[in-house]
């Protein structure tokens, strides 16, 4: 008996910077953008603001929230990080890393600027709480993505986090 597939997430948005720019926004700068006032384990404790998320630049590297306490709490490990075109994580956060998820992101020039392409699919892997985790990453990836990540493309000259 195999396992029943759910189908993978997939946001796209369109940001005004060209591909290695919207890269290392989005990967190297992750801190200024993500909203950790929400989407952080930190985010619980009323700490969010106060916690700060890095992505280690190379393929395994890891993706890591240091919280208000100094903890530091991996979210994910980095398979693929080709500046410019692809970012993928083995994304578990809140998770173990046996239970981890994959989240693709893909840099594509387009005329006015880059398309952003995130796909996060494996949630089979989360078992019985992958369908209620899917629901809840659908929209949370509309957040994170289509309104943190573009709203940060177009103030790139604050060097101040972007609230979103």
């Amino acid at each position: 008996m195999t396992k029943e597939q759910t189908p993978p997430i997939r946001k796209t948005v369109t940001v005004p910077l060209d591909p290695l720019a919207a890269f290392e926004l989005f990967a190297k700068d992750i801190d200024r953008w993500w909203p950790k006032e929400t989407h952080s384990l930190a985010a619980g404790s009323g700490k969010g603001a106060q916690a700060r998320v890095r992505v280690e630049p190379r393929p395994g590297g890891r993706v890591i929230e240091t919280l208000p306490d100094g903890t530091e709490a991996p979210w994910a490990d980095v398979e693929h990080y080709i500046p410019g075109t692809r970012l993928t994580l083995r994304w578990y956060v809140g998770q173990t890393p046996e239970q981890a998820t994959l989240v693709d992101v893909r840099f594509s020039p387009v005329d006015t600027g880059t398309r952003v392409d995130l796909s996060h699919s494996g949630f089979e892997t989360l078992g019985a709480a992958g369908s209620k985790t899917h629901a809840s990453y659908h929209t949370g990836w509309d957040r994170v993505l289509v309104k943190c990540f573009a709203d940060a493309c177009t103030n790139t000259t604050a060097a101040a986090p972007v609230h979103c």
